[in-house]
């Protein structure tokens, strides 16, 4: 008799003709019992799950074989054996959250709720999050933070867990009034902004590996130790969260009195990885000929009703690859999403791709998108209205989606830099989704990456070499001497306090330093030109500010070149001031880069002005403004001169010269366009808040809906955004 092997079920289930599941079954239980191999039985008692209709009555083998392995949500309530069923009441999670833990899931919590802290490396399709909500509906805890890298992941997060609302206020805004019971959810920078995080019983920190800095300057990783910091004095129960990694630094377990959990075989789908080469040597242009050969071929085969995200190295990338599917010819339009590319193209420009893109159900999705926009499109792809998603990194490591298919078009991070298997891993386990697609595909164009998973540094609490020096000033009264030695150059001078270097954390120290010294001796010259208050300096005061923004903090490096010099910056700064649309922005954008480029797009002209108001207007110019504020009031108060104050600017800046509210409801879902439309309505003043807001648009829900004003599709998208306000 022939022995039954792994391989020989592995091409049993693969053939679509295959009838003997009985045997099959048997077999496979027969190899389980011997102990080994049960990272390979697991897999394939997953891939049949695809088939689990053709088994009939064998599909009580199939279930023992899912609780042997742990896979207790998989398990089918209506021919449950008692064990079975014990099971699965056994490991079920909290009533409110109406799940069954797998049983790795099930152990992180448990160690979670026992007053354990935990970092967890596991694969993407582990279920995570899960755990989160688990934590949140037990009620045990009265605040919680948690911890996400993107307002994406805050945007997903918060419906999430909306349900739990009548027993935590949600709170996303730094600046938000706290009730008895919080549950917080913020980015990074949110946790260092707010003042009323002052007593936490449990904080999360979502995407921990983001801990370790990726080059030498990293801000974003400075203020996620920074952010972790603050909690940790706090609360020393954590739960931190993340794909799989080689381990953490050595101390840092012990040091923080936690439990590394590392479940990197524990998968809940399973993959099948195609490769497909690239054999030119040459320039980018010559490698993307054969990417885009690849890609229609693989495309054609997957056709256009299954749910597919190509991932793209960078934002320019993903447009032009939504330009060029296009042209393929593969995906046939229909009015499935007419309402919102009809829209697009009156707000924006009637020739952007997106708007044509979405009306064929493909669409690009990255970091430069307006946020109500990019969590509109998320939630088109999750409910199969747009089928094919081409994203950037900023999507694919943190947001979930559906997708039973990931297209690795670019095999690098950067031009110059590989994909690592870490990050490789991440991406290629977005594939397949628990109770959706059981089995999911990837497919690589280019190689795949040498097997290597980094060691996670945690450089606030070791102290190491990979502490930035912006780092380190945020706790100097807590370093050793090395780390003292690191950074005398700034706690030696006298020129500007440490707190002013610590309250303008993202802004290096250096840079800050410099420009003062430079300050100190155009003191006199520059006062004329530099006392003003007002949110809306004279032209030659703003021409200065630019100056200075543009020749000491480096701004035309900012936003991928969206802004050139001095000169540009003043006039876009303009353009917002004077509340211009961003629809003339773009045309005028287009018009002038036409004249000079042939070969430039209304695409590429929306993706800068895109840029321009997300990483410089919403972010980085406010940020810089304070700074320049608080040097020039300390230094010419030192010199017996009369400071200015740019505060209100930057405010009035930062929320584009309308009331902060408008980005607020951005966050919600809720475009900046249609805020406009509805300011009067519901009455809405500068000094509102994010609470007011909810109020107030709650309390206009049906005079909103009347409104003639707004079109049917903004009415829908107000609608959808009340549903977790």
């Amino acid at each position: 008799m022939t022995e039954i092997t792994l391989s020989s079920i592995r091409e049993n289930i693969t053939d679509q003709n295959f009838k003997d599941w009985k045997k099959l079954l048997l077999s496979l239980v027969d190899i389980y019992n011997k102990h080994t191999s049960n990272n390979d039985i697991r897999d394939i008692t997953l891939r049949i799950l695809e088939r689990r209709s053709e088994l009939g009555a064998s599909s009580n083998l199939l279930d023992h074989l899912i609780g042997e392995l742990g896979l207790f949500p998989y398990l089918q309530n209506g021919s449950l054996e008692l064990k079975d069923k014990f099971r699965q009441s056994l490991f079920s999670a909290p009533a409110p959250v109406e799940k069954t833990f797998h049983i790795k899931q099930a152990e992180v919590f448990h160690k979670l709720i026992s007053g354990q802290s935990v970092a967890l490396s596991a694969p993407t399709s582990f279920g995570k999050s899960l755990i989160i909500e688990a934590i949140v509906s037990t009620y045990h805890f009265k605040n919680i933070v948690v911890v996400v890298p993107t307002i994406a992941l805050i945007d997903e997060l918060k419906k999430k867990l909306h349900k739990y609302s009548n027993h935590y206020k949600i709170i996303t805004q730094s600046n938000q009034k706290t009730a008895e019971r919080n549950l917080f959810i913020y980015t990074q920078e949110r946790v260092i902004e707010s003042e009323c995080i002052n007593k936490v019983d449990f904080f999360v920190i979502d995407e921990f590996y983001k801990l370790a800095p990726t080059s030498d300057v990293d801000y974003r990783c400075d203020r996620l130790n920074l952010a972790f910091h603050k909690l940790y004095k706090q609360c020393q129960h954590f739960y931190m969260l993340g794909p799989n990694i080689e381990g953490i630094s050595e101390g840092i377990e012990s040091a923080l009195n936690c439990n590394l959990l590392k479940y990197d075989h524990f998968k809940t789908v399973s993959t099948n990885e195609y490769y497909y080469p690239i054999n030119s040597s040459g320039t980018d242009k010559q490698k993307d000929i054969e990417r885009n050969l690849h890609l229609e071929k693989v495309l054609k085969e997957i056709g256009s009703n299954e749910q597919t995200v190509i991932y793209c190295r960078s934002p320019k990338r993903a447009n032009n690859l939504l330009s060029q599917i296009m042209e393929l010819g593969i995906f046939t339009k229909s009015n499935e999403n007419k309402q919102l590319s009809s829209w697009l193209r009156k707000i924006y420009h009637p020739n952007w791709n997106l708007a044509e893109g979405i009306e064929h159900g493909v669409a690009c999705h990255h970091a430069k998108l307006p946020r109500s926009l990019g969590s509109f499109l998320v939630e088109l792809f999750n409910k199969s209205k747009i089928n094919t998603l081409i994203c950037t990194s900023t999507l694919i490591e943190g947001v979930n989606t559906n997708a039973r298919n990931i297209i690795i078009y670019d095999d690098c991070l950067t031009k110059d830099q590989k994909l690592d298997t870490f990050t490789f891993n991440n991406i290629s386990g977005r594939s397949g989704r628990m109770f959706e697609h059981y089995v999911g595909n990837v497919y690589i164009f280019g190689d795949k990456p040498q097997e290597e998973l980094p060691f996670v540094d945690i450089p606030i609490i070791s102290q190491s070499e990979n502490a930035s020096d912006s780092m380190l000033l945020q706790i100097s009264d807590e370093l050793d001497d090395a780390g003292k030695n690191k950074i005398a150059r700034y706690t030696n001078q006298t020129i500007l306090p440490i707190s002013l270097l610590n309250k303008h954390q993202g802004i290096p120290p250096e840079r800050l330093l410099d420009f003062a010294e430079v300050f100190i001796e155009k003191c006199g010259k520059w006062h004329r030109l530099m006392k003003w208050t007002e949110a809306y300096p004279a032209k030659n005061q703003l021409n200065h500010l630019c100056n200075i923004m543009n020749d000491y903090f480096q701004v035309t490096r900012m936003g991928s070149g969206c802004i050139r010099s001095a000169k540009h910056l003043n006039s876009r700064i303009r353009d917002i001031m004077n509340h211009k649309s961003d629809k003339d922005m773009i045309i005028d954008e287009y018009n002038y880069r036409k004249s000079e480029n042939n070969n430039y797009t209304v695409d590429d002209a929306v993706q800068v002005i895109f840029e321009f108001k997300r990483n410089l207007v919403s972010y980085n110019l406010p940020k810089i403004v304070y700074a320049i504020s608080d040097i020039q009031k300390l230094i010419f108060e030192r010199f017996s001169y009369v400071p200015g104050d740019y505060s209100s600017f930057a405010i009035h800046l930062e929320s584009f010269f309308q009331p902060p509210a408008l980005t607020y409801l951005e966050e919600f879902g809720i475009p900046f366009q249609i805020s406009q439309k509805i300011m009067k309505e519901i009455m809405l003043t500068e000094h509102d808040d994010i609470d007011d807001v909810i109020r107030k648009i709650k309390a206009h829900t049906e005079k909103l809906d009347k409104n003639n004003l707004l079109s049917k599709f903004e009415k829908i998208i107000i609608q959808d955004a009340l549903e977790y306000i």
